[in-house]
Parts: structure tokens; C-alpha cells; sequence
């Protein structure tokens, strides 16, 4: 079968949740034996052609010319997400394909994309699946897939924020790194938003985005911090769990969903509440063991390998002739 994915961003080249989790799928179609390409439409830092984890990955100047480049090579399934989604599901109509519409969050669009029809809709929550599901026909959950092999490690001395955007807490990441002046905080920078990287105080060590988060993040931080706005699933905390790094967290319902017990959850928007949690964490005896503990318990609830495993199988259903024979 063959398996076309008509997306804006993709690894290498930008690093977000949305772009991990759809390489994550694609390549465990790749794996069950399926011929995969990534087209990707705004990314004009790739080259024409590329290959990221053995997936090959066309990058083409805007969504036309993606779409264009879908219709051109006709594949049996088409798999989009956010704004590139209600073009691949109408192209893949055009052509006789079936469409799989991956959807990450709440906002307005997703009512526009839904009324296109896609064939599949996979949820990346229960949360938003139960918002949803009414709009769409045939639906599933696959929550952002996260490989301990990928993230595990013995963490480190950091306080850390993925993301030094406003809507990520960048205000919530700088007065937390000027309560502790004595405890080094790193700032990793983001794949979207703009990047707060001036007026940070001298514990602070900015790094950039990274493709390798086991050793260039994990490996250095003891605290994760994601007082998000808005966060559907929030990804980067699921990595941190892998290695046992207590998260504190804004209480978002996909924060909440990805977490479990194992977060620390305090308002986004009562900063001094960060202060005394973060204090009880570091140095109240015993405190930081326990979430670390709890967050290694959560690590394992967190195994993507069955919902994956259903994926495979909900998209070889679309197309169930394509299907191949294990020898």
C-alpha cells in the first residue's frame, strides 16, 4: 500500500509535537511494510528531496504544489493534519484515495476539515475525541507516541522549559530562574511561537532546538516545566516521565490526560504557587525521589506500541487489498 502524508512541517527541520507524532505513524506504517512519502509544504529550509529515519520526504513551495505533487503520484492513502488537512482530504477524493485526517487540538479549523469527510479521524486524546467525535465518521485514538529507547536517561541538575515562547510560560520559566538564582535553569528553544531568548538571568543557559532530547535536554534536567496556555497532550511531558522527571504542569485537560497522578499541577497563572512547589520539590527530603517515582510508573502506562499497532491496522483496513502477506 502505498501511504502519502500532505503536511506543512516535518523532522528534521522542525521538531513540534505534531511533526513528531506524524513521523512516529508514518514510520510505523514504513515498519509493517508499506511504501511511505512525506510531502511537506512550508518547510523552504529543505531541500526538493530528503530522507529523516528512513522515510523519503519531498518538500515543495506551498500547499498547492504539495497537493499537486499528491495528485501526481497517486497514493492509495492520504494522511494530513492542521491546515494542510481539508486539501489532502479533497485531493485524495479526487484521485480515489482514502483520507486520514490526524487531529491535534480544539481550534476552529477542525470543524472545517471534519465537513470534508475524511475516512479515518484519529484523535490525539479521549478529551478531544469526546468534543469531536459526533463530526466524524470512523474515528480512533492514538495519543503522541513517545519511545523510551528515544528519551530515556539518567536525568540531570536543570530546571527546564521546551519552548521559550509566551503561550509555552516563558514569564512563568524567568521569574521561577530568578526565585532560584543558585540552580541552573535551561531554556530550550521551540519549533513555533516567537522565541523568548533576551532578559533571562544568569542561571539561565538558552540552548536551540535539538533533535536529539535524550542526551541535549533530558540528560540535564531534574524538573520539567509546561505552564502552558493551551496544551491538548503536551508530548514534551511524556518524554520527560521516560526518564523519571518530575513534571510541573499547568492543569490543561491534555496535560491532566497525559500525566496522570504523576504531574504537579499548579495554575499557570499564580506564579507565586510555582515558587513555593518547585521549593517543596528541591528540597523538602524525600520530595523529589517520590515524583520521580511517579513518574516512572506513569512512563510505563505510557507504551505506544498497542495504539500504533492499531493504527497500522485501522489504515490497512481502508484499503484492505493492499494489505501485505507476512511470509
Amino acid at each position: 500500500m502505498r501511504v502519502h502524508a500532505h503536511v506543512h512541517y516535518y523532522p528534521p527541520y522542525r521538531m513540534a509535537g505534531s511533526e513528531t507524532m506524524a513521523h512516529a505513524m508514518m514510520r510505523a506504517l514504513a515498519d509493517a511494510g508499506h511504501e511511505v512519502t512525506v510531502v511537506v509544504s512550508d518547510m523552504p529550509e529543505a531541500p526538493p528531496s530528503f530522507e529523516y529515519d528512513g522515510i523519503r520526504c519531498l518538500s515543495r513551495a506551498g500547499v498547492s504544489a504539495a497537493t499537486a505533487q499528491v495528485i501526481v503520484d497517486r497514493p492509495d492513502v492520504v494522511v494530513s493534519h492542521h491546515q494542510n488537512a481539508t486539501h489532502a482530504n479533497l485531493a485524495a477524493r479526487r484521485i480515489g484515495a482514502k483520507s486520514v485526517f490526524v487531529q491535534h487540538n480544539t481550534f476552529g479549523m477542525n470543524k472545517q476539515i471534519l465537513a470534508t469527510r475524511p475516512d479515518l479521524t484519529v484523535f490525539n486524546t479521549e478529551w478531544i475525541a469526546a468534543q469531536y467525535e459526533h463530526k466524524a465518521g470512523a474515528w480512533m485514538v492514538v495519543h503522541p507516541p513517545v519511545w523510551p529507547k528515544d528519551h530515556a536517561t539518567a536525568p540531570g541538575d536543570h530546571v527546564t522549559l521546551v519552548n521559550l515562547s509566551r503561550h509555552k510560560g516563558v514569564e512563568v520559566f524567568q521569574k521561577l530562574s530568578r526565585a532560584f538564582p543558585d540552580v541552573p535553569f535551561l531554556g530550550v528553544m521551540g519549533g513555533h511561537g516567537e522565541q523568548i531568548t533576551w532578559g533571562h538571568s544568569p542561571n539561565v543557559t538558552v540552548v536551540p532546538q535539538t533533535t536529539n532530547m535524550r542526551d541535549d535536554v533530558w540528560a540535564k534536567t531534574k524538573v520539567l516545566l509546561v505552564p502552558s496556555v493551551y496544551e491538548s497532550y503536551g508530548m514534551v511531558a511524556a518524554e520527560a516521565v521516560m526518564s523519571g522527571i518530575p513534571v510541573m504542569a499547568a492543569p490543561t485537560p491534555g496535560l491532566v490526560e497525559c500525566l496522570g497522578e504523576a504531574g504537579t499541577f499548579t495554575p499557570r497563572d499564580a506564579p507565586a504557587r510555582w515558587v513555593v512547589r518547585l521549593r517543596e520539590l528541591l528540597g523538602a527530603p524525600g520530595a523529589w525521589d517520590a515524583a520521580s517515582a511517579a513518574s516512572l510508573r506513569r512512563a510505563t502506562a505510557l507504551d505506544p506500541k498497542p495504539e500504533l499497532e492499531d493504527w497500522v491496522r485501522a489504515v490497512e483496513g481502508l484499503v484492505p487489498a493492499l494489505v501485505p502477506v507476512p511470509a
